[in-house]
């Protein structure tokens, strides 16, 4: 027998009481041809040091640790996309196994290519590594078809100890991993199951140690979701299991009795064996509205039914995009994530307020049903797991290698059929249309040195790019300024907007911020960062302030000591170099006498709304987009005048010049929401899509029955275009044509005679000025968009009056 590689992949946290007995279980394997990869996800304990130890002692064993927790299914799958091994095995970092465990699977697996996983029998231990007996609940698949392997794996299945066994890699390979829904562990093995067959070696290889946690429902969701089970709902978790394990059915079984088969088979035994998950998710959240839930009804219906379930999961799964949703529902079409592609690049380079931007806006595309347009390009697996997202990982940007990155853009753009590209930070395919993000322009406008790698790839984006988004009028009018090929009203601009947990802390919080960070003193607060951000002005105002005794300065966003001309300015006060979390930022806000934030540019400004939304007075100059997002709300002061931020320290300290800022940057911090940004730069990315129908002032749309006699089409056309084409305003006008029953081509073609036979026989000069552009086949949140740019419909005798419903074009004024 041969001994093929076989990946061991470890995802541990927080695991230092165990870790190193199941590492060393592993190195005393007598099947000796593995790699041992661990993924450690930001352990906060002793996890790091002592798995370091052991890369030293074994150059088997891989280190690979993650900048922050990225949930516990994320981490499984990283460990997965880091294999090389024909085999795979996935392993707790507090489990043991007995020394044959891999020769013992492996000899199985090298007997039957069918095979595509090997697994032992399991006994339970507890913490101190006493046996506790056998888990119960095994399963052999061998020689049985795909839906009876399908049946046997989803009833027989116990306790889900298979998942630590031992796997084909090109099997395991064609299952999307990472599913955020309970239970992702069953659902992998259900659609491995009908990929192929399943081995149980009958010894007890497999020490699982039973842990404190076990069976908690709130540490469990909270483990794999990454979120508190007091935030979600138990129905709607329960209805996600239904629906994700509807879609492997929906996906491997096209005959449709094994379809109706295999549907009865899984609503059976998830509202029989699996209801005690139900009744526990439904206990554990305490929703005290659960009756009223959609998700509620959605099983009501199910356990009513208790019988042909084929046709009422179609119906609830297939045909209905979001059970959640209140809006229209919209029916899925394949490829619809390939819509809008976005590059979430800047996840991978940097975690600062882009950062917040990208990860705020989809958020919101999540909750709001947008999520279904577009794929998210993960570089290296850095981009934030949000549940509803699609994502592809993609290897991470190299600032040296920017063609081929190009062209590996390029490349996925044409697999996913992909019509808009957007790049969180100035990538872009070869070919296909892209938007550009302007978070600022400071190079431009401060003069940076523009010939830094980011600051050409920002102006390659610039150029390449068919439409704009700006998060600010003033960025806006600025990238007009530089690019005067830009005109500045087709500039979206769509303002950021502020997290939610921005509000004013209580006197408790705040007190007990500042015993944390032993701050006596009432305190001024500012960004860090240097330049631009002009801490120099509030530094040497603070120098003059008589009263400057009295109060600390804390400084945000970097650790590190002040620049030596900065601490001389602030010699007798103490400075507080603070790197805080958002939770701990909103304290540092709410309880400083106010935000000094003396900025020369400023491509939005987030730092003074976050402030406002605190109930903290704001200091700042009138410079670039800031006074857009101060309004009248904040004390204006020149970047250059230190005599004036005196003043305006003194004058902030006054109570009813306090109480009347605070009042007015509360009411001035609710215009700013994120769901208002998500919509203007959802409704700009649609609108690219869009495009290419080279919309204008005057936008006429037909619809036109195509299954009439050619000759009478011809004869409505003839009218409608002879019309159009001797209007006095036809050089501002695009009439659009539906093509909704027709193949596009066919529509083409038949325009073409058309026009070719009026300019012929008719006498009619049909210019370059006459715009006409043939609707492909759009989905519904593009035919949302476009109906608003459409000033009217084209009545014909013999209409789609179908289309025309379907689309909602009916209240369109008609002419």
């Amino acid at each position: 027998m041969t001994n093929p590689l076989v990946t061991i992949g470890l995802p541990v946290f927080n695991e230092e009481k165990h870790i190193e007995r199941t590492i060393i279980s592993w190195l005393a394997q007598d099947y000796d041809n593995f790699e041992l990869v661990i993924v450690d996800n930001a352990s906060e304990d002793k996890t790091q040091p002592i798995c370091l130890n052991y890369t030293q002692q074994d150059p088997r064993i891989k280190y690979y640790r993650n900048e922050q927790n990225i949930g516990s299914s994320s981490n499984f799958k990283k460990a997965f996309d880091l294999a090389k091994g024909q085999y795979f095995i996935w392993s707790s970092g507090h489990d043991d196994r007995e020394k044959n465990f891999l020769s013992s699977c492996a000899q199985v697996m090298e007997t039957k290519n069918t095979i595509v996983l090997c697994y032992s029998q399991a006994n339970w231990i507890d913490t101190n590594g006493k046996d506790l007996g056998v888990i119960n609940g095994y399963i052999d698949t061998r020689g049985l078809s795909p839906l009876a392997r399908f049946n046997l794996v989803l009833w027989g299945i116990g306790y889900c100890y298979p998942i630590y066994g031992l796997f084909r890699t090109e099997a395991l390979r064609k299952i999307p991993l990472n599913k955020q829904v309970i239970g992702p562990d069953v659902l992998i093995l259900l659609e491995l199951s009908i990929l192929g067959e399943f081995a149980y070696v009958p010894e007890p290889l497999l020490k699982m140690r039973k842990m404190p946690d076990y069976g908690s429902w709130e540490q469990y969701v909270q483990k794999h979701l990454n979120k508190s089970l007091s935030e979600l709902s138990g129905a709607s978790l329960f209805w996600q299991m239904i629906t994700e394990y509807s879609k492997v059915v929906e996906k491997y079984f096209t005959n449709a009795t094994e379809k109706a088969a295999a549907f009865n088979i899984l609503i059976d035994c998830l509202l029989t064996k699996y209801s005690w998950i139900l009744q526990g998710l439904m206990q554990s959240s305490q929703q005290a509205n659960w009756t009223n839930d959609p998700a509620f009804n959605h099983l009501q219906n199910l356990i009513a039914t208790r019988s042909n379930y084929s046709q009422l999961i179609e119906k609830q799964i297939f045909e209905t995009e979001n059970i959640e949703a209140t809006e229209k529902k919209i029916t899925k079409v394949s490829g619809l994530n390939g819509t809008i592609l976005i590059d979430g690049v800047f996840f991978q380079l940097y975690q600062t307020g882009i950062a917040r931007v990208w990860k705020s806006l989809l958020e919101e595309w999540a909750k709001d049903g947008f999520a279904q347009y577009f794929t998210v390009l993960d570089r290296a697996e850095t981009a934030p797991k949000i549940p509803g997202i699609c994502y592809r990982t993609i290897a991470n940007y190299d600032y040296n290698k920017t063609e081929s990155d190009r062209a590996l853009l390029q490349q996925i753009c044409d697999e996913e059929q992909t019509q808009i590209f957007i790049s969180s930070y100035y990538t872009t395919p070869l070919d296909t249309p892209s938007v550009f993000m302007a978070y600022d322009m400071i190079p431009e406008v401060l003069g940076g040195d523009l010939n830094q790698p980011m600051w050409r790839q920002k102006q390659a984006a610039i150029q390449h790019a068919s439409a704009y988004i700006s998060i600010s009028a003033n960025t806006a009018k600025d990238l007009a300024k530089y690019f005067p090929e830009i005109e500045l009203d087709s500039v979206t601009v769509a303002h950021c907007g502020v997290q939610s947990l921005f509000t004013p802390a209580s006197a408790i919080e705040i007190a007990e911020f500042k015993t944390k960070y032993g701050i006596s003193k009432p305190y001024f607060i500012i960004t860090g960062g240097g330049g631009y951000k002009n801490p120099l002005l509030f530094f040497q105002a603070l120098a003059k302030l008589p009263t400057k005794q009295g109060f600390e300065v804390v400084v945000t966003g970097a650790g590190g000591l002040l620049a030596p001309d900065l601490r001389e300015l602030a010699k007798g006060v103490i400075v507080h170099r603070l790197q805080l979390s958002d939770a701990e930022l909103r304290l540092a806000y709410s309880g400083a006498v106010a935000l000094v934030y003396p900025s020369k540019y400023e491509g939005f400004g987030l730092p003074v709304l976050e402030a406002m939304s605190c109930g903290t007075p704001v200091i700042t100059t009138a410079n670039a987009s800031i006074p857009e997002v101060g309004g009248e709300a904040v004390i204006y002061i020149s970047d250059r005048d230190a005599d004036a931020l005196v003043e305006a320290l003194c004058e902030v300290q006054k109570p009813k010049i306090r109480e009347n800022l605070i009042t007015l940057g509360l009411q001035q911090a609710r215009k700013f929401d994120w769901s208002q940004m998500a919509r203007k730069v959802s409704d700009a990315l649609i609108a690219a899509t869009l495009l290419p129908l080279n919309l204008r002032v005057i936008n006429l749309i037909v619809f036109p029955d195509w299954s009439q006699n050619e000759d009478n089409l011809y004869e409505q056309f003839l009218s409608m275009l002879g019309k159009i084409a001797t209007h006095p305003e036809q050089k501002q006008m695009t009439l659009l044509i539906d093509t909704q029953g027709i193949e596009f081509e066919d529509a083409n073609l038949f325009l073409s005679s058309v026009m070719m036979n009026i300019m012929m026989e008719e006498d009619l000069n049909l210019d370059e000025e006459l715009q006409i552009s043939l609707v492909p086949e759009l989905y519904p949140r593009q035919w949302s968009y476009l109906l608003t740019q459409i000033q009217g419909r084209i009545a014909l005798r013999v209409e789609n009056t179908t289309a025309i419903r379907e689309v909602q074009a009916e209240n369109l004024t008609t002419y």
